[in-house]
């Protein structure tokens, strides 16, 4: 099978541009930048990568030819969508990478989204409906492995002597999966006949809190000299929740604290509920083992 990949400055993108090729699969990467995008990873390429702006659509562009190929896969950016900027940015993007997918006689499309952007999804499908494109938009839980967010974010608490925390946010639960079975999973679908035209939410099978998984951390890296203290002394404390922002007024400034706000953003799946007005179905997945998904080795 033949893929075309974008969105690779994102996590998942970055990670399949390493690890997704095989001897079946044939994976083909737009990046703006190919040295630049080479020189900043932390894990060899594999896949063959196009220097294609899809925003600017350069001599490159309107040149990208390669025959056959069978998938597209738009992998969401890591900026957040949540104003009308950034978004009509990525519909942008989005427009013209099926525009290079149908010249190259290919009309079949898989969006990995965001937890946290899922409320702006229905413009996603909206356009993809548009194009008469076959779809498919997985909402991905939370990917861990190295370099990820959540990986950097443990790893800068690891090497703390307290970490203070929100019991609330400590409690926060969510579907964590290893990023690199997300990318066995996308081997394993044969997207010319299945998900078409449906909307999934992929995670791991096993619910997981921030503080769980912070435990697991400590448990695999050995780390058992890290206090972790229960903040209950904030004076001035507001929450407010419109449009996947949480904005949390204090005044204690603290950099855990602010970490705290950006991690839960990210994960989202119980501040911000999945639109009552879209349906999604559940694809669960197993990880091995706790080492293989938080993917320290």
């Amino acid at each position: 099978m033949s893929m075309l990949i974008s969105g690779l400055n994102s996590y998942l993108g970055r990670r399949a541009a390493s690890n997704l090729a095989s001897d079946e699969f044939q994976v083909f990467g737009l990046i703006r930048d190919v040295k630049l995008f080479e020189a900043t990873g932390f894990e060899p390429v594999t896949a063959n990568l196009l220097s294609v702006d899809l925003l600017r659509k350069e001599h490159a562009y309107m040149d990208c030819a390669v025959n056959d190929f069978e998938v597209g896969i738009c992998f969401a950016p890591s900026t957040n969508l949540d104003d009308q900027v950034s978004l009509q940015v990525e519909l942008t993007r989005i427009k013209n990478f099926i525009t290079l997918l149908q010249t190259n006689k290919c009309n079949r499309v898989i969006y990995f989204a965001r937890l946290v952007d899922q409320n702006y999804i229905r413009y996603i499908q909206q356009l993809f409906i548009e194009y008469a494109i076959d779809y498919t938009i997985v909402i991905a839980n939370i990917a861990l492995g190295k370099h990820s967010l959540a990986d950097r974010y443990f790893r800068q608490l690891m090497s703390e002597k307290y970490v203070w925390y929100d019991e609330a946010m400590a409690n926060v639960e969510f579907r964590p999966i290893a990023a690199l079975d997300v990318l066995r999973w996308i081997r394993s679908i044969s997207w010319k006949t299945e998900f078409i035209n449906q909307i999934l939410e992929l995670g791991g099978v096993q619910k997981m809190s921030v503080k769980e998984l912070f435990r697991l951390y400590k448990s695999l890296n050995k780390v058992n000299n890290v206090a972790s203290l229960c903040l209950t002394f904030y004076t001035t404390c507001f929450f407010s929740v419109k449009e996947n922002y949480i904005k949390r007024i204090t005044s204690k400034s603290n950099e855990c604290f602010v970490m705290n706000i950006l991690l839960i953003i990210q994960l989202g799946p119980n501040v911000f509920p999945f639109p009552s007005h879209q349906s999604k179905k559940s694809y669960c997945m197993t990880s091995k083992s706790p080492k293989t998904l938080i993917g320290i080795f």
